[in-house]
């Protein structure tokens, strides 16, 4: 696991260098992330964005970005928002369940964007103070053409334990 808060040092420099560091970091992690060429955009307290291309590693048969692919970057920056407020040193999180809705095709690069409203993470920390051991909750993400057009939406059921 990658240190992070070298990585929130180095923001404090140059957040493009830190959301370099992330992006290695989760291509470490989840070597799938690497093939689909996976990057991260902007990390914040409140939001993180990440992109991935459309290639020939993630363009499916009729010429968008495949399904897979759109799950796969929606959920990894969920992931990084999450081990962002509650760190993979201190918690275990896995996602238990998810919901999915496509708005549009995803002709172009996509870019997943969650941004959490902030009393569902306030909510996820006092249940794991509070309880101690286990915790949930719903953490939403979209899905963005180049266009900034709304190409799809996700909800995941992320489940937290104390590590």
């Amino acid at each position: 696991m990658f240190a992070l808060e070298m990585v929130e040092k180095v923001r404090q420099v140059s957040p493009g260098a830190a959301n370099a560091l992330t992006t290695l970091a989760v291509k470490n992690i989840v070597p799938l992330a690497a093939a689909m060429g996976y990057r991260v955009d902007e990390v914040t307290d409140a939001r993180v964005r990440a992109t991935v291309p459309l290639n020939r590693k993630t363009k499916n048969h009729v010429g968008s970005v495949y399904l897979g692919a759109q799950v796969t970057v929606m959920e990894l920056t969920m992931g990084v928002m999450l081990f962002r407020r509650f760190p993979p040193s201190q918690y275990k999180m896995l996602v238990n369940r998810m919901e999915v809705a496509f708005h549009a095709k995803a002709k172009s690069a996509v870019s997943a964007v969650c941004e959490p409203p902030e009393d569902v993470l306030a909510g996820l920390a006092s249940s794991l103070q509070a309880k101690g051991d286990k915790a949930e909750a719903w953490i939403p993400v979209q899905l963005l053409g180049a266009d900034g057009q709304r190409v799809a939406e996700a909800r995941f059921l992320a489940v937290f334990k104390r590590g």
